[in-house]
């Protein structure tokens, strides 16, 4: 690639970041000022989750292209919280601005390379995610968290969708067996192998500690002879003693007592 062409791709793609981070900024003030799901936040807070556009030859509209990784259904999310915005915006007056953004027939790949981390595992489209080695899904996507109604077109209407009001947690126990039949998370699952080992260590442990539990008992018991042995020995001398002591008076009340403090 020559010089002149990469330094032109390199100011594309910084221009491109700039609209991504204005859209970021956008989405993601609304929905909280909106108070969406925290699942929801948690997508649109994150830059690579947004797609660039392309402007539309004669004319001053553009194409959505499309992220690599997203799923259908997150495309839909980010398409409802544009449509929500724009209505906002009608509903105060206020005239837009902002760049008028359609889908294509086609889809358009983006040339934006970046993967978000960490997100809700139906974020990501399931033939990419499937793609992706063991070490990479680890690294990429929440694989035990889910983020979309079945039917993300659904979401954030003005009569709410029941489950779309529930936790997380139970927004994730719903909809899970839907999710586990398109995404493969068998590197989330232990292998035979991999249980007998942990099976191997708790045994190991539980030796060590057993071990332990019974030198401390055979430590006590020591202690406890010894201690007896002393007692004895006591008593011997006392009954030896005894008419001397008692020939004193109280002096054998004495030594009981001290027996017994000690």
């Amino acid at each position: 690639m020559k010089e002149s062409d990469k330094y032109l791709r390199d100011k594309e793609r910084q221009a491109i970041l700039r609209v991504r981070l204005r859209l970021k900024n956008l989405r993601y003030t609304f929905a909280v000022s909106q108070k969406f799901p925290r699942r929801y936040l948690k997508i649109l807070e994150n830059v690579d989750s947004h797609s660039d556009d392309e402007r539309i030859p004669g004319s001053n509209k553009y194409h959505i292209k499309t992220l690599e990784c997203q799923s259908k259904n997150a495309s839909l999310l980010m398409r409802r919280v544009d449509e929500e915005i724009f209505k906002a915006e009608k509903d105060n007056g206020k005239t837009s601005n902002r760049r008028e953004r359609l889908i294509p027939d086609e889809p358009l790949k983006s040339i934006c390379t970046g993967v978000p981390k960490g997100l809700p595992i139906n974020f990501y489209d399931p033939c990419w995610f499937n793609s992706l080695s063991a070490r990479q899904k680890t690294l990429i996507a929440d694989a035990f968290n889910i983020a979309f109604l079945p039917d993300a077109s659904q979401s954030l209407r003005g009569i709410q969708h029941p489950n779309e009001r529930l936790g997380d947690k139970k927004f994730t126990n719903k909809y899970w067996d839907q999710v586990i039949d398109r995404d493969d998370i068998s590197h989330e699952i232990p292998t035979e192998e991999e249980l007998n080992d942990s099976d191997e260590e708790l045994d190991t442990e539980s030796e060590v500690e057993s071990t332990k539990e019974e030198s401390d008992g055979e430590e006590e018991a020591q202690e406890w002879a010894e201690l007896n042995q002393l007692h004895d020995q006591d008593t011997e001398m006392e009954d030896v003693c005894e008419p001397d002591y008692l020939a004193h008076g109280s002096s054998h009340v004495v030594f009981k007592n001290e027996w017994s403090a000690w």
